[in-house]
C-alpha cells in the first residue's frame, strides 16, 4: 500500500532529486576544491618563494656591495687599498728599511664593514704578502701572523666571491684571544671575498665576513608554516644554508627530493617517497654570491585539510538546506542580496572617484571577506596614486636641483669671459690670455659628456695649460714645440692624455726650477697603422734604476707617487677605451730629460680601435 502510494513516491522522489545531485555536488565539489586548493596553493608559494627569493638576493646583494666599497680609494694614497696593494711580507723588506704599519687604515675600514650590518657577528681580513690576519670580533680588534691560515675555497671552484653554509663561528686560526667572547657557540654563515689587485685576478687578500643568522632566518620564515611545512635553503653541492629542522642546517642532502629538474628556474612536482607525501616547490637563486635554490615541501593532509572540512561543511549545509530550503529561501535571498547591494553602492562611489569611500563589514562569512578585500583594494590604489604623485614631485625637483647644479659652471664660464672683456678694454691683451686659457681648460676638464676626443683638441687643451705656465715661469725659461701630422689631428682619443705627463714634467723634470725648458709634443701615423704621440722634455732626467722602477709599476699596477698614478691612469684608459695592445714607453737619462711614448692601435680608416 505504502510501495505504491503517491505519497511515498514523491517523496522517493523528491528525496533521490534532492540526495543524488546533493551527493554528485558534494563530490564534484570536493574534486574541484582539492584541485582549486591545489593551484591556489601553488600559486601563492611560488609567489612566497619567488619574494623570498628576491629577499635573498638583494640580503646578498647588500653584502657584495659593502665588500666592493673596499675597491673605493684604488688610486688615493693613504686608503685600504692602497694599504693592500703596499703591504710586503717582512722576509722581502730591505735591510734598514720599516714595514708600513697598516693597522689604523685597516682596523677603520672593517669597523665600518662592522657596523654597516647589524647582523654581522665577525670580520677576518687576511692578507697574502705578509700573511697578517685581522679581525674584528664584538668590537676588539686583533692583528698578527698566521703563517697557517688558507683561504676558504669556493666549492664551484672558481676563484669568485661565495657564501660557506652554515656553520659554528671560529676564530680563523688567530691565536689572540677576545674577553668574554668563546669559539664554536654561535651558528652563522660566512661571505667570502677575495680582494684583487685590479686589473689582474691576482689576490691580494681575502676578506671572510660571518653573518648572524637572525636575516635569514627572518627572510625564511615568510616563506613557511612552521608548524606543518618544511623550507630548504641549498647550495648547488646540496648543503644547507638554512633547514626548517635545525638538525638539518649546514649538511648535505640526499634525498630525491632534492634532486630538482634541470633547466627550470621554478616549479613544483608531488613526491610520495623518503617519508614524505605531498607537493614539492622549488626556486632557483642564482645571485653572483650566492647559487643555489629554495625547497618548500607542503604536505598533503596540510594541503587537502581545508577541502575536507569545506567537503564536510557543505554536506551539512546541504542537508539542512534539504529540510529549511523552502522556509529560509526567502531569508537567505535577503541575506544574500544585502551585501551585495551594499557593494553595488560602494563601487558606486568608487566610480565617480570617492576612491576613499568605505562600507562597514559586518559580516564574518565570505562576502564579508570579499568585501574586505574590494575596501582594501581600493585603499591600496587610492595611496598607490598618492604615492605616484608623490614620486613625480621628487623627480621634477630633482630634475629641477640638477638644473640649477648645471648653473655653476656655467656662472665660472660667463664671469670668466666678463673678466677677460674687461681686461681688453683695459688695454691687457696678456690677462685676457691668460682668462680666456684658463676659462677654456676649465671647459675642457668639466665637460663630463665627452670621455673621447680628437687629437687636435687635446693639443689645443696641452696649449692653454703652456700659456698659464709660460706666464708663471717666463717665456725666456720655457717653450713648447708641438709637431702633428694632419692625417692624425681628427684621431679620436681618450680625454685628458697629454696633460698629466706634461704637468709630471713640471712636478718632477723641473722640479729644480726651469732655465730655457723646452717641451715638444710629436704626433705622427706609423706604416703599420699606428698613431705615435712622443712627450720629450730637457728636464733633470732620471736615473736607470728609478726608470727600471717606475717600469715595472706600469707593468704591475703597483702604483705609490702620484706621478706614477697619474702615468699608470693614462695607460689603464688608453687599454681600456681603445685597445689592449695600446702601450706608454719611458726613455730618459740623468740630467737628458725624459721621453714618453705613447703607441695606439688604428684600424683600417684610421681610427682608434
Amino acid at each position: 500500500m505504502f510501495r505504491n502510494s503517491i505519497r511515498t513516491r514523491l517523496m522517493a522522489l523528491v528525496l533521490l532529486a534532492s540526495v543524488i545531485p546533493s551527493g554528485i555536488s558534494v563530490t564534484f565539489s570536493y574534486l574541484y576544491t582539492k584541485q582549486s586548493v591545489t593551484e591556489q596553493s601553488v600559486k601563492q608559494n611560488t609567489k612566497l618563494l619567488t619574494l623570498g627569493e628576491t629577499n635573498l638576493s638583494n640580503y646578498f646583494s647588500g653584502m657584495n656591495q659593502r665588500a666592493m666599497s673596499l675597491y673605493s680609494g684604488i688610486n688615493v694614497p693613504g686608503s685600504f687599498y692602497t694599504a693592500l696593494l703596499i703591504a710586503k711580507s717582512p722576509d722581502k723588506v730591505p735591510a734598514g728599511s720599516t714595514v708600513s704599519d697598516n693597522r689604523a687604515i685597516i682596523s677603520t675600514q672593517l669597523y665600518n664593514m662592522f657596523l654597516s650590518d647589524q647582523n654581522t657577528y665577525q670580520i677576518h681580513l687576511f692578507v697574502r704578502a705578509p700573511k697578517q690576519s685581522n679581525m674584528l670580533r664584538g668590537g676588539l680588534f686583533r692583528q698578527e701572523m698566521n703563517n697557517q691560515y688558507t683561504a676558504a675555497v669556493n666549492p664551484s671552484g672558481t676563484n669568485r666571491p661565495f657564501v660557506e653554509v652554515t656553520h659554528m663561528d671560529h676564530k680563523y686560526g688567530v691565536k689572540s684571544g677576545f674577553l668574554n667572547l668563546k669559539s664554536g657557540t654561535v651558528p652563522v654563515f660566512t661571505a667570502h671575498f677575495p680582494i684583487y689587485r685590479t686589473p689582474s685576478d691576482e689576490v691580494l687578500a681575502d676578506l671572510a665576513i660571518d653573518f648572524r643568522l637572525t636575516e635569514l632566518e627572518g627572510i625564511a620564515r615568510s616563506m613557511y608554516n612552521s608548524d606543518t611545512e618544511r623550507l630548504y635553503v641549498l647550495n648547488e653541492q646540496g648543503q644547507a644554508l638554512f633547514a626548517s629542522d635545525p638538525q638539518w642546517i649546514g649538511k648535505t642532502f640526499a634525498s630525491g627530493w632534492s634532486k630538482l629538474p634541470e633547466g627550470k628556474e621554478l616549479g613544483h612536482f608531488t613526491w610520495t617517497k623518503d617519508g614524505f607525501k605531498g607537493i614539492v616547490m622549488f626556486r632557483h637563486i642564482d645571485n653572483p654570491l650566492f647559487k643555489g635554490s629554495i625547497i618548500k615541501l607542503v604536505p598533503y593532509e596540510d594541503l587537502y585539510g581545508d577541502a575536507r572540512i569545506i567537503t564536510r561543511i557543505n554536506t551539512g549545509i546541504g542537508i539542512v538546506f534539504l529540510i529549511l530550503g523552502g522556509i529560509m529561501a526567502v531569508l537567505i535571498s535577503i541575506g544574500f542580496t544585502r551585501p551585495i547591494k551594499k557593494l553595488i553602492s560602494f563601487t558606486q562611489k568608487v566610480q565617480i572617484g570617492q576612491l576613499d569611500a568605505f562600507v562597514d563589514v559586518e559580516r564574518e562569512d565570505e562576502f564579508g571577506l570579499l568585501t574586505r578585500k574590494i575596501t582594501g583594494m581600493t585603499r591600496t590604489i587610492n595611496n598607490l596614486i598618492v604615492k605616484e604623485y608623490r614620486l613625480e614631485i621628487a623627480n621634477k625637483t630633482n630634475q629641477l636641483k640638477a638644473l640649477q647644479a648645471q648653473v655653476n659652471p656655467h656662472f665660472l664660464y660667463n664671469a670668466l669671459q666678463s673678466i677677460g672683456s674687461s681686461s681688453l678694454r683695459y688695454n691687457a691683451p696678456q690677462v685676457y690670455e691668460l682668462i680666456y686659457s684658463l676659462g677654456s681648460m676649465m671647459r675642457y676638464s668639466m665637460n663630463t659628456e665627452r670621455t673621447q676626443v680628437p687629437l687636435q683638441d687635446e693639443i689645443e687643451h696641452v696649449k692653454n695649460y703652456m700659456v698659464l705656465q709660460t706666464e708663471r715661469f717666463g717665456e725666456d725659461n720655457l717653450r713648447l714645440d708641438i709637431d702633428i701630422e694632419e692625417v692624425v689631428r681628427d684621431i679620436v682619443v681618450p680625454k685628458m692624455i697629454l696633460q698629466p705627463i706634461v704637468e709630471n714634467i713640471f712636478k718632477h723634470g723641473f722640479v729644480d726650477g726651469i732655465s730655457r725648458g723646452v717641451i715638444s709634443i710629436t704626433c705622427f701615423q706609423e706604416a703599420n697603422r699606428q698613431l705615435v704621440i712622443v712627450i720629450q722634455d730637457n728636464g733633470k732626467g732620471i736615473t736607470p734604476a728609478r726608470l727600471e722602477e717606475i717600469i715595472a709599476s706600469l707593468e704591475t699596477s703597483d702604483k705609490t707617487e702620484q706621478g706614477e698614478i697619474g702615468l699608470s691612469n693614462v695607460l689603464a684608459r688608453l687599454r681600456l677605451q681603445i685597445s689592449g695592445e695600446a702601450q706608454l714607453l719611458l726613455q730618459g737619462e740623468a740630467g737628458k730629460g725624459v721621453v714618453v711614448t705613447m703607441i695606439i692601435p688604428l684600424d683600417e680608416d684610421n681610427r682608434a680601435l
